[in-house]
């Protein structure tokens, strides 16, 4: 499997993640921002010469946005509130995200040329994980407005709202594939010892044609497609360490058969930063690193987080 462009995507353990990126051509990984803060949600803008993404280094979760190589990070938002998920609108003017100005979290656009801010949703408990649609005139997002966390569908010229998921797990985090045929979730189940298991899905816009993506007993998440809409990129714990980035091929006919790949990248930059190491003492020093890792717990070494792809 060949695959070309770079990724950028979050790296690190709670409360401390950076933001990197990963060219698939020649596996080299460049981090883009440091310290000990939260660095998460990154996003490509439509031509791929800046990111968007949250942090807090202020001591709020703001958004923020920095050219492709890490330099010149500005800050866009000062509201001194929560911010989260990011997206761009597709001819690169405009933000929608997940805020809680008024003490709710609800979605909300930012005009980039003003500054200007228009409110999307209003609702008491959570809207969460926007996107827009590839044309820009419809949003999808995650909300518990029906009772249950769902997939909602929002038409930004009629206003109007059309929830697309009724399934009794959680469902949240959708994302568009580039031509607007299809949209990938995670749904969320938990059994009877509470154990949670989260798994992709995909379906149309209209909520049909449901498919089942990944079947790993633990964690796949943060899905997205690549900019030709051919894959399906996310993170896994199907290795048995913290969440990796991995890949599933998108068959129209077959994908709900499709095997998931892990990609191939060396963590040394990612484990660097957040110093974890493996350490062995006394006789674990005579075992193989990859012995002693598995004493470790398995976030010990980091997780990765929210990978988006650009050509």
């Amino acid at each position: 499997m060949t695959l070309k462009g770079k990724v950028v995507f979050s790296s690190g353990q709670s409360g401390d993640y950076d933001i990197f990126v990963l060219d698939l051509g020649n596996k080299v990984i460049q981090q883009l921002t440091s310290g000990k803060y939260f660095n998460d949600c990154p996003k490509w803008s439509p031509d791929g010469k800046r990111i968007v993404f949250i942090s807090d280094r202020t001591g709020f979760a703001e958004i923020w946005m920095m050219n492709e190589d890490g330099a010149q990070q500005e800050q866009i938002t000062k509201s001194e509130k929560w911010h989260n998920t990011p997206d761009w609108s597709p001819d690169g003017n405009e933000l929608v995200f997940s805020a809680n100005y008024d003490g709710n979290v609800d979605i909300f656009a930012m005009d980039l040329r003003k500054r200007g801010l228009t409110q999307i949703t209003d609702y008491k408990e959570m809207d969460f994980t926007p996107q827009f649609s590839p044309k820009g005139d419809k949003i999808i997002f995650a909300s518990k407005r029906s009772g249950n966390n769902d997939i909602w569908l929002y038409d930004r010229q009629s206003k109007k709202m059309v929830q697309l998921t009724k399934y009794g797990g959680r469902d949240y985090a959708p994302a568009f594939s580039s031509d607007g045929k299809y949209i990938a979730y995670v749904t969320e189940e938990v059994d009877r010892q509470g154990r949670s298991n989260l798994d992709i899905f995909v379906m149309t816009p209209e909520g049909k044609d449901l498919k089942k993506i990944t079947w790993n007993r633990g964690t796949d998440r943060y899905v997205g497609w690549s900019p030709d809409g051919e894959y399906l990129i996310y993170t896994s714990d199907q290795g048995g360490a913290g969440e990796r980035l991995c890949v599933n091929k998108f068959d129209v006919s077959h994908f709900q058969l499709s095997k998931s790949q892990p990609l191939s990248y060396s963590r040394e930059a990612l484990e660097k930063e957040t110093g974890a190491r493996p350490k062995a003492t006394m006789l674990f020093q005579l075992l193989p690193e990859s012995i002693v890792r598995q004493t470790y717990p398995k976030d010990h070494f980091g997780t990765e987080r929210f990978p988006d792809w650009k050509y």
